[in-house]
Parts: structure tokens; sequence; C-alpha cells
């Protein structure tokens, strides 16, 4: 054997032992909680889009159909993380869950159109607001985000919210209960509101949202407070990729409707055309407790809490 080939041959075997010996870089792994809605962009384009991994992060992702749904589970310790809603945060909160929030989902814009709650109703069916009392409306989920700012909007333009009979009925099924008369009315998000709007059929009551509770955060991910202590570097590299993803959709609108079609099995006719929600980067505390106030007005919460100690510092 020729030196070179000896010293080729040494080589190769140097350069294995060192990959052997190196250690590799384990990710940090999160259990995530997230609702099949476009509020959810933040963190699906932190997952997508390899934020989450520049963080060292790897994110096991499982869709629930409420924040209302999703927070008992992190309660249990089967998940890390959650995107809830600010009432289901609070309410939890209330009743005895030591969570701390982590960064801000969606926010709901100053005036519509706006990808959070509208009141839909058949055209000709409803001539005002306060033909609704006496009828059925679905929601999502009775006393949610969802529920609360809709019962808002009906005290509001003077309807007595005690004579509506709620629904539950999950977004993703709520039109077509609408079209077949089964219900009067829905209090319903986007995309699923611009598809039903595109029928012709339906107009918009009331933006539910942008009428009681405008610049307000609506969604946040949120992590029970000891482990949020525990893990506090991945809780806050978390944070930070779920704002870089926010970032992301604030200036690159095609791919976020790409990705927005994948997540929520949108129509691909409406890719195009549905409102894509307004994403917080950073925790608005004052905003949120303007929804604690609708709470204690509703019956939703009793006590106030004090919010400032219950929100991650980002760097």
């Amino acid at each position: 054997m020729s030196v070179i080939r000896r010293m080729s041959s040494a080589l190769v075997a140097v350069l294995a032992l060192l990959a052997t010996s190196l250690p590799t870089l384990a990710q940090e792994k999160i259990r995530l909680g997230l609702i099949p809605i476009s509020e959810a962009l933040g963190a699906v384009i932190a997952d997508r889009e390899g934020f989450f991994k520049a963080e060292g992060l790897a994110v096991d992702i499982t869709k629930f159909e409420s924040g209302a749904t999703a927070v008992p589970v992190l309660q249990s310790g089967r998940l890390d993380v959650a995107l809830s809603n600010t009432v289901s945060t609070l309410q939890a909160i209330g009743q005895g869950l030591d969570a701390v929030v982590l960064a801000p989902g969606a926010v709901v814009r100053s005036a519509p159109p706006d990808t959070t709650t509208a009141l839909i109703a058949l055209k000709d069916n409803i001539k005002s607001i306060k033909d609704l009392e006496g009828k059925r409306i679905a929601v999502n989920v009775i006393n949610s985000s969802a529920w609360l700012h809709a019962v808002a909007a009906l005290d509001q333009h003077g309807v007595d919210w005690h004579k509506v009979r709620f629904v539950e009925v999950p977004f993703p099924q709520m039109n077509d209960p609408l079209l077949n008369g089964q219900v009067d009315a829905v209090v319903q998000v986007d995309p699923f509101r611009s598809a039903l709007m595109a029928t012709g059929k339906a107009e918009i009551l009331s933006w539910t949202y942008v009428e009681t509770a405008p610049g307000t955060d609506i969604t946040q991910y949120i992590a029970l407070g000891p482990w949020a202590q525990k893990n506090h570097d991945t809780a806050v590299k978390f944070a930070r990729a779920v704002m870089k993803g926010s970032q992301f959709a604030g200036t690159n609108e095609a791919a976020t409707r790409d990705i927005n079609l994948a997540w929520t099995g949108l129509n691909p006719a409406f890719k195009d055309k549905v409102l894509l929600p307004q994403l917080g980067t950073s925790v608005n505390i004052a905003a949120m407790a303007k929804t604690m106030e609708l709470m204690q007005k509703f019956g939703l919460l009793k006590e106030p809490i004090d919010i400032s100690k219950r929100v991650l510092a980002v760097p």
C-alpha cells in the first residue's frame, strides 16, 4: 500500500472516530395543543418554517376543538403548552390553575372585517339583532370566548340574551346547520365565515369581538407554572419561535396563505380570499384586563386576576 493510501485510510479512521465520539445536540421536546383555525398560525408557521427547530425544539402538535377542551388536558400533564383563549385562560386561573402566558396568539382588529367571530344569520330570516330573542344561535362552546363576546354584543344592542337559546356546534361544522335552518344564527370565525358568506345567502349582524373588545388579545399560548419555572429556557425559546412565526405572517402573505390552507383544511377556492388574522408579537396585559371585566359582568369570573404576574418575560 502506498504512503498516500495509508495516510488516507488513517484519516478516514480518525474522522469516523471523531464522529462517533462527538455529542449529538438533542432537541428539547414540547407537546403542544392547537385549534385548527387561523389564529394558531404563529405556532404552525414556527413549526413549518423551522423556527422551532432553530431554537432547538421538537414540537409534537395535537389538535383540539377549542381552548376550553385543550386546557383540561394541559392541566392533566398530557400537554406542555396549549393555545387557549383569554376567557378559558382566566377561567382556569380563577378556578385555581397555576398557568403562565408564554406568547400571544391573535389580536382583535379595531374595525371590521376581522377573523374573529361575526354573528351571522340567513338573509331575510332575521331583520335585526333584536329579532334573535327566543331564537337558536350556534357557538363553538357555551361559556367560551366566542360565547362571551356574542353575549356582550347582544347586550350592547339591547337584546335580552337570557332569552336566546345557544347550541354548541364546532366551527368547521357550523355553516350547514344555518343553511339548513337548524339554527337561526351562528357565531362564526374565519376561514369558515368567508366560506359561508360566499354562498350569498347570509348576512353579518355584528362583528362581536370588534364591537365589544377592539385591540384585545383573544388567544395566547399557556403552560403550567411549575413547567414554565422548571423549563424556563425552553419556554422562552418556544415564545421566541412563535413570535417569529407571527412576524413571518405579517410579511409573507402568500406563504402564510398556503400554510393556512393546509392547517385549517380550507376549500382551496378560498385560499386567497379569506382574511388572515392579526397576530400579536407581545402579550397585551391591559387588553386582557378588559376581557376580564366582561367576564365578571356576564358571570364567567368571580374575582379579578393580576395577569401581570402570569406573563413570561421574553428577552
